[in-house]
């Protein structure tokens, strides 16, 4: 058995779902999983069983794209997996089928089945937000106390919201950039924006009322507009936004442009600012710390509880960093737990 403090599932109590987020391709995603996977076997403290799926392709022996050597994915036996039914015959082990998804992907239907014997498997998942809900929904259909874990990456890290998980791991290193410094910094700014808080229950309370796009509220009074987020809703806020305003509420993806277009035509400097969650917003870096500035409160309907980020200091293209350094960096700038699990 594992040493207690070398268990990374120390950080994951309390959860039953989790989603495992790449900033960059060969940041250590499927190096975590296997981690997760092996102190489950070793008696990791976590529900059983666990149930896995990947947005994109796991496990394989060499990346399709890079032709880098990764990782293979060795789960143990009673484990489910959702997987693209092309990909069932890659999977060294015996399994039992459980259900056909009716989640299409180009590499097949996603199919869910359970481990009858330990063994490597190779997974290709959904690539849809919805497609991601409709596995997790299966894999609670078969049992209820299943621990559910997506491997995700940044350009999907909406696999982390959307109500489908309850934390997430985030995996960073040298493969983000070749300066230590700017993986350091770029990595602070996604926590940050990770970490945003969550709004008041009175506030949620009352845009709980509306499914509109955008709504403002008014001593507790809602004014719903409906609009195109990318095209017309700030020039929408706008026309409807009064001195008297006191928070804002926005749904679907939220980008830095948008900011830009609507605080030329409002301030909105007290104001709260809702947002679904963490994984809607997109902006560069130090362009929260820009919101702040202007005393806008930006908070989300739902936070996202990131347990822990994880480095791998190694990069294909051949520009490593030193291990211990690059830990100590992280641990100095990062707000949460950080880990090099390869060396745990």
């Amino acid at each position: 058995m594992l040493a207690r403090k070398d268990m990374l599932s120390d950080e994951l109590k309390g959860l039953h779902s989790l989603a495992i987020i790449g900033m960059q391709k060969n940041a250590g995603k499927t190096t975590v999983l296997n981690r997760i996977l092996e102190e489950a076997r070793r008696g990791g403290d976590f529900p059983r069983p666990l149930a896995i799926t990947s947005i994109g392709r796991d496990g394989e022996e060499k990346d399709v794209v890079t032709s880098t050597v990764k990782p293979k994915i060795y789960i143990e036996r009673g484990t489910l997996v959702a997987t693209a039914s092309s990909f069932l015959s890659r999977c060294k082990l015996t399994k039992e089928i459980l259900a056909s998804t009716q989640v299409r992907t180009a590499l097949g239907e996603v199919v869910l089945f359970r481990a009858l014997s330990d063994g490597f498997v190779e997974i290709a998942g959904p690539s849809s937000v919805e497609g991601v809900r409709r596995i997790k929904e299966a894999f609670l259909a078969i049992d209820p106390d299943c621990f559910y874990l997506v491997d995700g990456a940044i350009s999907r890290k909406s696999t982390a919201g959307h109500f489908l998980t309850e934390g997430a791991i985030l995996c960073t290193g040298a493969s983000l950039d070749s300066s230590m410094g700017v993986v350091v910094k770029k990595t602070a700014a996604m926590v940050e924006q990770f970490l945003l808080p969550g709004a008041p229950t009175s506030v949620i309370d009352v845009f709980s009322k509306t499914e509109a796009k955008a709504a403002i509220c008014r001593s507790g009074e809602l004014v719903e507009i409906e609009g195109d987020l990318a095209f017309t809703m700030a020039s929408d806020i706008a026309q409807k936004w009064t001195e008297d305003s006191e928070a804002l509420l926005l749904r679907g993806v939220i980008t830095e442009s948008f900011f830009k277009n609507l605080l030329q035509k409002v301030s909105l400097k007290g104001v709260q600012v809702v947002i679904e969650d963490a994984t809607r917003l997109f902006v560069s870096e130090g362009y929260l710390d820009r919101l702040k500035r202007q005393e806008i409160i930006l908070e989300v309907f739902q936070p996202i509880e990131l347990r822990a980020v994880c480095l791998n200091p190694f990069s294909p293209r051949g520009v490593d960093f030193q291990a211990q350094a690059f830990l100590e960096e992280m641990r100095q700038a990062l707000p949460v737990p950080v880990y090099d699990v390869r060396r745990m």
